[in-house]
């Protein structure tokens, strides 16, 4: 089965090769790469850093102006609606590096489900372990009541079929937490959910902080859209 990555990148040459060259250095090889340049500035844009002869056959690259991760994300998941031999469709942000294992065994748990998330380990930038603060971790999926209670799937550790984009695509109202607003969604389709405890990927922890800020404002929108 094809799987189309979808990649979001900004203004971080260092930690997009790294993330690039894992994927490259995949056990299963039947993907392709959606990566969108969401407005990097000079000496920084992907086009620049990765080498075009490399990236001919395996990926295709868009620079647009900056609009947020989930305008970049959006462009990927419509071009991959332009490309109907994808079956599965995996998340992975350009700071973050998976396992050389992990779309293998994603792949065999959605033989069993819809959409299928990893454990993961959080690193600093230099590779030093990192504590995760304030994030729920469950053996197994624990179910919608759970989700709509806090976010504990971590995109880029997502790999889910196709047929769940009938849900749409993401929210561009939301400046932050996004991606809990579309497994919200997913569950709420009736896509199966679970946790695949044979997968992993290191998600990169930034001593500035990790993307956008969430705010009482994304909270209160979030949690109108889905009152109890």
């Amino acid at each position: 089965m094809s799987v189309a990555i979808v990649m979001p990148y900004f203004n971080e040459k260092d930690l997009l090769v790294k993330s690039v060259e894992a994927i490259y250095n995949q056990t299963y090889t039947d993907w392709h790469l959606y990566l969108i340049d969401d407005g990097s500035g000079a000496y920084h844009r992907a086009y620049d850093i990765l080498s075009p002869q490399a990236c001919r056959d395996k990926v295709t690259l868009v620079y647009k102006p900056n609009g947020g991760v989930s305008t970049a994300r959006n462009t990927a998941l419509a071009l991959i609606n332009q490309a109907p031999v994808m079956s599965y469709i995996a998340f992975c942000d350009s700071d973050d590096v998976w396992d050389k294992n992990y779309l293998e065994e994603q792949v065999k748990a959605l033989e069993n489900t819809d959409l299928v998330y990893s454990r993961v380990r959080h690193r600093f930038i230099d590779g030093s372990i990192a504590v995760p603060y304030g994030i729920s971790d469950f053996v197994e999926y624990p179910g919608m009541v759970e989700l709509k209670r806090g976010n504990f799937i971590f995109i880029s550790g997502v790999v889910l079929k196709r047929s769940c984009l009938s849900v749409g695509y993401f929210d561009q109202e939301l400046n932050s937490i996004e991606d809990w607003d579309y497994w919200i969604r997913v569950a709420r389709a009736n896509y199966r959910i679970a946790k695949n405890p044979n997968a992993c990927f290191s998600y990169t922890v930034k001593t500035n902080g990790n993307g956008s800020k969430s705010n009482k404002e994304v909270y209160e929108k979030l949690h109108e859209k889905y009152k109890y």
